[in-house]
C-alpha cells in the first residue's frame, strides 16, 4: 500500500491534537474535509506541525496523508479517521509519495 501527501488547507480546532483539512481535488473531482490528527499533517514546507500551527482562526498551506488503493484508472483514498473516497488516478498529480 502506498502513503501520498495530498495538497490541503489546514485550520485549528477545538483540540490541540487535532486540526481540520480540505483538499480540492483536481478536474473537477470534488472537494475533501475531514478532520486529522497533527501527526498526518504537514505545514507547505513539509515540517510537522508545532501546537501553535495554524493560529485559531487561520488557514495555511499543507499537505494531508493519505493511504492509496489502486483499482485501475481509479484509486481509493484513505484518510486519517477512516474517511474514504474514490478519485480518478489523476487526481493524485501533485502529491508526494512517502
Amino acid at each position: 500500500m502506498k502513503y501520498y501527501w495530498l495538497p490541503c488547507s489546514i485550520e485549528n480546532t477545538g483540540f490541540s491534537s487535532e486540526r481540520r483539512y480540505e483538499c480540492e481535488l483536481p478536474e473537477g473531482a470534488g472537494r475533501i474535509v475531514g478532520t486529522a490528527y497533527v501527526e498526518y499533517l504537514r505545514d507547505a514546507q513539509e515540517n510537522e506541525l508545532t501546537d501553535e500551527m495554524p493560529s485559531y482562526g487561520q488557514s495555511i498551506s499543507g499537505f494531508v496523508q493519505c493511504r492509496v488503493r489502486d483499482k485501475g484508472d481509479r484509486v481509493i483514498l484513505e484518510f486519517p479517521g477512516s474517511d474514504v473516497f474514490h478519485v480518478p488516478k489523476d487526481a493524485l498529480v501533485g502529491s508526494k509519495e512517502g
